[in-house]
């Protein structure tokens, strides 16, 4: 009879196999768990986004409880502000970091500081199953959304005038980003009228903004003058006979800024044709694109010196001049300045009426920029005779209408780097929310 032997080694198939099948819950535990967590993030972004973008929609439809609507958007895709399950935060991009309510991320570099876009935050907190054993109680997401809105009605708020320099300027006076006043400062036959918008300035701080020049009388009706600064509206003339002869609103201070550089409309498409388009006839030019303007008499030596514009648009990569004894009419016509061009009106008569239908509604001129650089000067001077009807924007341009001793009159909204308007007889700008440009509504996600 053959003796009986016991292996060592019987039973450690099982102790392997139970510890396999503890690495293997463990890694079906962390995958049914980790599949949770991406699935509650995507669900969070998805509620994050929809989030922004209501609340970017009440904006634009001047809704004040614009912040409600995002939050119900997010309690709607099931996150609310109860701290166990999730926090929603919700807030334009220029509010304060201190006034945020700790939320755990801001609207990135991009956005940050700008009114004009709207964050919302989400952090979810996601209770695990398996992964306990491991530890892990509980996973987390944060996810964020921003949406840039822009509200439908007046551009840049129906201000007849805008200084969008954001950087406060040096000294006073007619250093000012916006100076109103006497032609040199001096004198007191200036009278200077903005009827129906105000004027802003882009530069925040306590110094130089908006400044006046001399003992002019300035009055402004139906309009605010407004800063995003703190006491830079400096209207204080010194004498009380000056100060009488100034009937102005209440400064509004601490307004939101606007973008700079801010959102430029596009280049025409006429602008990219090669050939300069050719006078119609001695007195009549054709809307297209001109490498002179008005073209030169040695290339057209029948051209008159009174030309008018047929409706349309005028792409010119060129500065924009005129001299005594010249003139230019245009009705529903847009002149767009390429980069690097300006204007300088110095005599003459010039009369243009901006577009009347298309996506350059209200514009009358666009001087284009790419923001470098030494800022341009253009000139309305005194001597010549200019009436514009419709939005003048060349934000990158020091814009100086002086009046001279002549009456001015213009009809239109100015839009740039530095105002100053002055002259040693009446300077009258009126704003028709019907002649200029109008903001369209835009929402769109950002990131």
């Amino acid at each position: 009879m053959k003796p009986t032997f016991f292996s060592t080694e019987r039973g450690q198939a099982l102790i392997i196999i139970a510890l396999a099948a503890i690495g293997l819950f463990a890694m079906m535990g962390l995958a049914i768990d980790g599949t949770a967590k991406l699935s509650d993030r995507r669900n969070a972004q998805n509620a994050a986004d929809t989030a922004a973008l209501a609340g970017a929609l009440a904006l634009v439809n001047d809704d004040d409880l614009w912040y409600l609507n995002a939050l119900d958007r997010a309690h709607d895709n099931g996150y609310t502000n109860d701290q166990v399950k999730s926090e929603v935060w919700t807030f334009t991009c220029d509010t304060d970091v201190t006034a945020r309510d700790g939320a755990p991320l801001d609207c990135g570099s991009a956005y940050e500081g700008d009114p004009n876009h709207v964050a919302v935050v989400i952090r979810s907190h996601v209770n695990t199953t398996f992964a306990r054993v491991l530890g892990f109680s509980q996973f987390q997401n944060v996810v964020s959304a921003v949406t840039y809105w822009n509200k439908r009605g007046p551009a840049y708020d129906g201000n007849l005038i805008v200084a969008l320099n954001p950087n406060a300027c040096n000294g006073g006076g007619a250093d000012g980003n916006v100076a109103l006043g006497t032609s040199g400062g001096n004198g007191s036959g200036a009278i200077i009228t903005l009827t129906g918008g105000g004027a802003f300035v882009n530069s925040g701080g306590t110094g130089c903004g908006m400044e006046i020049m001399g003992c002019p009388t300035i009055i402004v009706t139906m309009g605010e003058l407004g800063s995003t600064g703190n006491g830079n509206i400096n209207m204080d003339v010194g004498s009380q006979t000056c100060q009488d002869k100034l009937t102005l609103p209440t400064p509004e201070y601490n307004q939101s800024a606007y973008p700079f550089p801010p959102e430029m409309p596009d280049e025409p498409d006429i602008c990219s044709t090669a050939q300069p388009s050719a006078p119609v006839n001695n007195s009549t030019l054709s809307p297209g694109y001109y490498s002179e303007f008005p073209p030169t008499k040695g290339s057209y030596k029948d051209l008159s010196d009174h030309i008018t514009l047929q409706p349309g648009i005028y792409c010119l990569d060129d500065d924009l001049s005129l001299s005594n004894n010249e003139s230019i009419t245009g009705s529903n016509v847009l002149i767009y300045l390429k980069n690097g061009n300006e204007f300088s009106i110095q005599g003459g008569t010039l009369t243009l009426s901006g577009r009347e239908e298309g996506d350059y509604e209200g514009y009358v001129l666009i001087g284009a920029s790419d923001f470098s650089g030494q800022v341009p000067n253009c000139d309305i001077n005194g001597n010549a005779t200019a009436t514009f009807t419709g939005t003048i924007f060349t934000p990158y341009c020091d814009v100086a209408l002086d009046g001279g001793a002549k009456t001015t009159s213009l009809s239109s909204q100015i839009i740039a780097y530095t105002v100053k308007v002055t002259g040693s007889q009446a300077v009258n700008l009126t704003y028709d929310a019907d002649d200029n440009v109008k903001s369209e509504p835009k929402v769109g996600l950002m990131r």
